[in-house]
Formats: structure tokens, sequence, C-alpha cells
């Protein structure tokens, strides 16, 4: 009976809540080791991106952390709006924190990564209030708003566009209006910075980006790799084991955790074949491990569960504990 009742307090806010602060003090305490992220200035289609924002140190670190509150206030917004997770939990916000302070540098550091993951949630959160109601052009207009004015920083957000077709379909709302109202939404970017004279046709240019790893040292590249690998394990086994479940959902429920699945697969795919931007798309893989093991977690019950969720949380421990070695 404690067990079962010790499991059931890791999906409180304050569970949430020591996590983060377990990450947080640890990106404080070692933030300072970890090697600057690189600069890539061909990461945009038309316009710089993030990463190369003269912001300062604390202005970006300051904007950083504040994308990553936004991140974790956008999970919990989704779950509670339509219930994706079946359960009224903050346990995928203590995870996702856990896991990205794996990575200091992607929390201290303004870089494109944050910005992704934070808009890719928007835009499920906005295609999720579509549900069988193909009326909500508007909606699926800012979606692709919102993914065409990030390729403008950030090219990786291209490859989402026919991922987000692809979850119109999932949400009932693939007509030719709603198909339409996308391509308007991508158009509307680029006829605004081409109308007001904020990019010419001679700013737009095919990405050139460098490796990743060129300004890390061989350890800490490893360290990357080795994190990024341990993540993308947990999210395709969490989703592995989730299927059973999910298939026995309403049709709502079905096409969310579809969608959800959806992004975490194209993101670990993108991640394999442009590894050379692999930063951009961390972020993002974080937030959907966390909510695919926070699913397994709520859909699998038993008493010591606790045990397990600790379990995930003392890898990731270790791993900070091998960073500071490095």
């Amino acid at each position: 009976m404690r067990s079962a009742l010790l499991s059931q307090k890791f999906h409180t806010s304050a569970a949430a809540a020591i996590m983060i602060a377990v990450a947080a003090l640890y990106v404080l305490a070692t933030g300072g080791l970890s090697s600057p992220l690189p600069q890539q200035p061909g990461q945009g289609l038309c316009l710089p991106p993030v990463s190369t924002w003269n912001l300062g140190y604390w202005g970006g670190l300051v904007a950083n952390v504040g994308l990553n509150a936004a991140i974790m206030a956008m999970m919990i917004v989704i779950n509670k709006t339509y219930n994706v997770l079946r359960a009224v939990t903050r346990m995928q916000v203590g995870l996702f924190a856990i896991m990205q302070a794996a990575v200091p540098s992607v929390v201290v550091t303004l870089n494109s990564g944050t910005l992704v993951a934070l808009t890719i949630l928007c835009c499920i959160y906005l295609m999720f209030s579509c549900y069988d109601s193909p009326g909500y052009v508007k909606r699926v207009f800012l979606t692709f708003m919102l993914l065409s004015l990030g390729a403008t920083v950030q090219y990786c957000f291209v490859l989402f566009i026919p991922v987000f077709w692809v979850i119109c379909a999932q949400m009932r709302i693939l007509r030719p209006r709603t198909f339409v109202a996308s391509l308007l939404g991508i158009i509307t970017v680029w006829w605004l910075l081409f109308g007001f004279g904020i990019i010419t046709p001679a700013d737009v240019h095919v990405p050139v980006v460098t490796r990743i790893t060129e300004p890390l040292d061989l350890s800490s590249a490893i360290y990357l790799l080795i994190v990024t690998g341990f993540t993308a394990f947990v999210l395709v086994a969490s989703v592995g084991l989730n299927v059973l479940k999910t298939i026995a959902y309403n049709a709502r429920a079905r096409s969310y955790n579809g969608a959800l699945t959806l992004i975490a697969l194209v993101t670990i795919l993108a991640m394999l074949f442009d590894y050379n931007n692999l930063v951009a798309y961390l972020p993002l893989l974080n937030v959907c491990a966390a909510y695919q093991l926070t699913h397994y977690f709520v859909r699998h019950r038993f008493d010591r569960q606790y045990a397990a969720v600790l379990s995930v949380c003392a890898v990731y421990i270790m791993l900070y504990l091998w960073r500071v070695a490095l």
C-alpha cells in the first residue's frame, strides 16, 4: 500500500518540482563546464538563426530559460486541455527537465532547439483543437504560418510541414479548403518578408551546416551522442509498450496519440539523417520521450512504479556525473 501511494505521488506537481529543482541545480552548478553550442549561421533559409542573435550571455540565458519554461507550460496545457495522457499528471514536466539538463548548454545557451520544441507544441495545440472541425481554417492557417516562419531561421521546420499535413488527416480535417489554408499560411510569411523589404531574393539560400561535433572535443561529442541515443531508446521503447493500450482508445484519443507518435518518430528519423543539426531536434526529442514515458506509467500502474521512474532518473544522474568528470 505504501509503495502504491509513493508511486502516485510521482505524478504530482510536488514531484515534478523536485525533479525540476534537481535539473536546475545541476545546470547552475555545471553549466559552465559544458562546451558552448556551435554557431551555425547557415541554418535559416533567409534569416540568421537564433544562436547568432546578439543578446549577450545573460540575455541569451534568460531568453532560453524562458523558452524552456514555456515548453513545460505547453506540455501541461496540452494534457489539461485534450487529456492526451488520460490522467492528471505532472510527471512529463519533471522528466523533460531531467532529460534537458543532461546537456546543460541546451538550457543555458539560446539555441534553435528550444524554439523548435516550443513551436511544434504550439502547432500541436492548434491542430488538436481542430479535431473533426474542418471549418477551423484560421487555426490551420496559423499552424502552417508558424512552421513557415520557423523555417526562415531553422530549416528543420520544413521537414515538419508534410508531417502536419498528415496530422490534418489524423484530425479529420484534410479538405481542399484546409489544404489551401495551409498553403496560404506558408506563403504569407514570405509575402510579408519580401513585401516589407526585410529580405531580398539574394537572402534566400540553401542551408550550409557545419558538423555539430566540430567545436566539441571527442569526449564531449561522444557524451552528446550517448545522451541522445539513450533518450531515443526510452522514446522508442515507450511507444512500443503503449501501442496496445492506445488501440483501445476512442477515435479522438487515438488521433491525438497518433499525432504525438508521428512527431516522435519523425524527430528520431530526422536526427539520424540530419545528424549535423542534432541540437535543433534534441529538446523536441526530450518532449516526446517525456510524454511517451509518462503515458506508459499512467497506463501501466503497478505498486513499485516509483522504482522504475527513479531508475530512469538515475541513468540521467549518472550521465550528469560522467559529464562532470569529462
